[in-house]
């Protein structure tokens, strides 16, 4: 089916390492990933939480072109892309999960509203739930920590509308079951698919793990490996 149906969803998985502040490199580990996808057959390419900076607050602070670089990213390889950046507002900090369409048009933002340890340091709490129409598909974005409250992933989906939920995450090594686990509830408790991105490990040590669950809570894709991987993924509307 051709793109834009909106009875399929075609995703794009990258579960990539990230080196902590690391701006350039990482930028250019991530042009290096869209290059190689962004032919696939997919309709939108999607990367982990704070992919660009991580979790260097004294480099993130000086990182304020990271939507910038998604969004020309997004046009030059006409590529719809969804990523979790670093993005600041006068003299506060958000992390946030951004969609930018193939245009490179930012569709919609999330602002992470369960912040975690010290992020709680540098970020800024979010306080709006968002769904962003894409494809025919609401696709709702939260981020990491987020999976652990239905407070905010049951009115996404019963009053937002959201068909898909897509998680950027960096989850710590370890954890694996548990993140599995809650993209499973979630998705069950809801019933609609959830996307857990999860990060690779690379100078911080994460579980990797990456996992769709379908809406009856079942696993419809797992990445086995807390290594970089790549996983294409089919959602499919009744």
């Amino acid at each position: 089916m051709e793109k834009g149906c909106g009875k399929v969803l075609k995703l794009g998985i990258v579960q990539m390492s990230v080196l902590e502040g690391k701006v350039e490199d990482n930028c250019r580990k991530i042009k290096k990933a869209v290059e190689s996808h962004a032919a696939d057959d997919i309709d939108l390419l999607c990367f982990p939480e704070l992919c660009i900076s991580g979790y260097d607050f004294e480099s993130a602070a000086l990182s304020d072109r990271e939507a910038a670089f998604f969004s020309e990213l997004a046009a030059e390889y006409e590529i719809a892309i969804l990523a979790g950046i670093h993005i600041p507002e006068g003299e506060k900090h958000y992390d946030t999960a951004c969609l930018w369409d193939e245009k490179g048009e930012l569709q919609g933002e999330y602002r992470k509203i369960h912040l975690w340890d010290t992020e709680n340091d540098f970020f800024e709490k979010g306080d709006e739930l968002v769904t962003v129409p894409f494809r025919g598909w609401n696709i709702g974005m939260l981020i990491c920590a987020d999976y652990g409250f239905p407070e905010v992933s049951t009115p996404l989906a019963q009053k937002k509308n959201a068909d898909v939920m897509i998680y950027p995450s960096a989850w710590g090594a370890g954890w694996e079951d548990l993140f599995t686990t809650c993209s499973k509830m979630r998705a069950a408790e809801n019933q609609v698919y959830t996307v857990a991105l999860n990060r690779a490990s690379g100078d911080a040590q994460y579980c990797g793990n990456s996992t769709v669950s379908n809406p009856d809570g079942s696993t419809l894709m797992r990445l086995w490996t807390a290594d970089d991987a790549y996983a294409r993924v089919v959602l499919e509307k009744e």
